[in-house]
């Protein structure tokens, strides 16, 4: 018997060491068999290497896989979320670019490893330094008052070439875009032409009054709702300044876009019978989708037929004429398709910093503190019901939060809407009502402590694509921006939620979904085209105006139905 035998016999320990090492030794060699299985991605090519927000990025290379799996792309420090790619193959990879992404490198992510980089630029974000040519007509910033600004605080922004007016120019922040970004915006058949310029950004909203002064060296703007950290720039239409670094920061807190959809919509009206003399027409005001922080992009991408005027005041205007006499029905109207992006939202509010408003000559906060058309905030019975719920509560955020809960605890919602002349404060005393009751009769409630809050209408949009028409709240938080709350929805209004978890009732303070469009945040009173014209009112609809329909004393007699706006597509 050699040594060798015999020490392996005569001690265990020695036996457990060399059965280890001939463990250790296959192990060896089967990890080195998988990675000669799976091979670390190797990234060739990107195009375009230089682009902006919405573009599809194509990634060519090898050992991506065949499919996506775990896999993942890591674009400019930020891996991409599930809605960001298109295609993915062993060779070619195609995402959009998302609209936070700034420089930085890119990278392929398989189980083998990480790829080699490859480098990619925004265009937006490429700071170019403006020639001092006394000749140039673009916008130059030479200065901003402040570097860091909370949403609805002022800026001044000091420079040339902005304009004596403002116009159709503009000013445009970094726009959140966290979540699902301009990449759910799909490429729809006419949209193209009509998309603005700058629609991943944030503007200024004159719903808002966010617009101060505007001059050929000053602009003085408050920094808009929806706007977060990056950059600042003034566009015309002679060009876009540099881009300035600039901060948004709260301590009241913050918001997160949740979600985003896109949806194609139809909104329009039939007509039936016109009947008159000479040249007889109906006037008609056709409600537009709205832009705003949580609706960020709205394009027109049909109209029959063309409007007379595509945007007026928030509406398209038609002169529908009687239908031709070959006509069946003689039946004639208007249908317009819109592409909308809405986002749902979430905001973590500091209830410590959330005090009462203090710049009480703000145009916004006269606006939205009092009583006007459809809110009554003044109202005996509103007066006598706000100290029952909210004591001596000074906190706007307590107070809303209180009045929420209230409506929660003691008001049934109806299942069909109320008639159009209802009272929105019969549910005070009847303890029911419809959801463009709880809409008013919060905003009246908040309105009258003190609390900016607007009604927003619009339509609400189901899992089965069904909609139906809706209203709904957002009230303001100085330093912060506006808080949204569905309190109908909150106090258990039946709707088939994409995401059964936000079927909560409390989910809807505070937070928004991405399940519905908005046409109008507040009431738009609008003068008839001729005061001899007889007008039609439409109460408790997708849009709060005063008009909807005009008739000249040529006009004797007429029909209408309007449809609830209806969605064709979502994408």
């Amino acid at each position: 018997m050699n040594r060798l035998t015999y020490t392996l016999r005569k001690r265990p320990f020695a036996r457990f060491l060399a059965l280890a090492l001939f463990l250790a030794a296959g192990l060896f060699l089967l990890l080195l068999s998988t990675r000669s299985v799976l091979r670390k991605p190797v990234l060739k090519e990107i195009a375009p290497s230089v682009g902006a927000p919405g573009d599809v990025l194509i990634l060519r290379g090898e050992n991506f896989g065949s499919a996506r799996g775990s896999s993942y792309v890591e674009l400019c420090g930020n891996r991409l979320t599930e809605s960001g790619y298109v295609s993915w193959d062993d060779d070619l990879i195609k995402v959009i670019v998302p609209g936070n992404t700034e420089d930085g490198l890119v990278y392929v992510a398989t189980r083998a490893g990480l790829s080699n980089p490859e480098f990619f630029a925004n265009e937006l974000a490429i700071p170019v330094e403006m020639p001092e040519n006394p000749m140039s007509v673009a916008p130059i910033i030479s200065e901003l008052s402040v570097q860091e600004a909370a949403p609805g605080q002022v800026i001044s922004i000091s420079g040339r070439n902005f304009g004596a007016s403002r116009g159709e120019s503009n000013v445009y922040f970094t726009a959140r875009r966290d979540g699902s970004g301009e990449e759910n915006i799909p490429d729809i058949a006419g949209m193209e032409s009509e998309r603005p310029k700058y629609s991943g950004f944030a503007s200024p909203n004159e719903a808002d009054f966010d617009f101060e002064y505007w001059s050929e060296n000053e602009i003085r703007v408050r920094v808009p709702d929806g706007a977060e950290t990056g950059s600042v720039f003034v566009a015309t239409n002679e060009g876009r300044s540099a881009l300035q670094p600039f901060a948004v920061k709260s301590r009241v807190g913050q918001k997160s876009v949740a979600s985003r959809h896109t949806y194609l919509i139809q909104v329009g009206a039939d007509f039936y019978n016109i009947k008159g003399v000479n040249d007889a027409a109906v006037t008609i005001h056709v409600p537009r989708p709205l832009t705003f922080a949580l609706q960020p992009e709205v394009v027109m991408t049909e109209s029959v037929p063309e409007p007379t005027l595509v945007d007026y005041r928030g509406s398209s205007i038609f002169q529908i004429t009687p239908a031709d006499k070959t006509s069946a029905k003689n039946q004639t109207g208007a249908r317009q398709n819109y592409v909308v992006s809405s986002c749902g939202v979430e905001c973590d509010i500091n209830k410590d910093y959330a005090a009462p408003f203090k710049e009480k000559s703000r145009l916004l906060y006269k606006t939205f503190t009092r009583a006007d058309e459809i809110v009554p905030a003044a109202g005996k019975e509103v007066l006598e019901l706000l100290p029952k719920i909210i004591f001596q509560v000074k906190n706007p955020y307590r107070q809303a939060e209180l009045i929420f809960d209230y409506f929660c605890a003691n008001y049934k919602v109806l299942p069909k809407a109320r008639a159009a002349e209802a009272d929105p404060l019969d549910l005070i005393s009847k303890r029911r009502g419809d959801a463009y009751d709880f809409a008013v009769l919060y905003a009246a409630l908040l309105r009258a402590a003190g609390v900016p809050c607007r009604v927003l209408s619009g339509i609400l949009i189901d899992a089965d694509k069904q909609t139906r028409n809706h209203w709904w709240n957002e009230f303001y938080l100085e330093n912060f921006g506006w808080v949204p709350v569905d309190a109908a929805l909150g106090a258990g209004m039946e709707f088939k939620a994409f995401q059964s978890e936000r079927n909560s009732g409390k989910y809807y303070f505070g937070n928004i979904d991405a399940q519905r469009v908005a046409f109008s945040l507040s009431y738009k009173a609008i003068k008839p085209s001729l005061l001899s014209n007889k007008t039609v009112k439409m109460p408790r609809s997708f849009a709060m105006q005063s008009i909807w329909e005009e008739a000249g004393p040529d006009v004797e007699s007429y029909s209408s139905y309007w449809i609830v706006p209806a969605v064709l597509g979502i994408y």
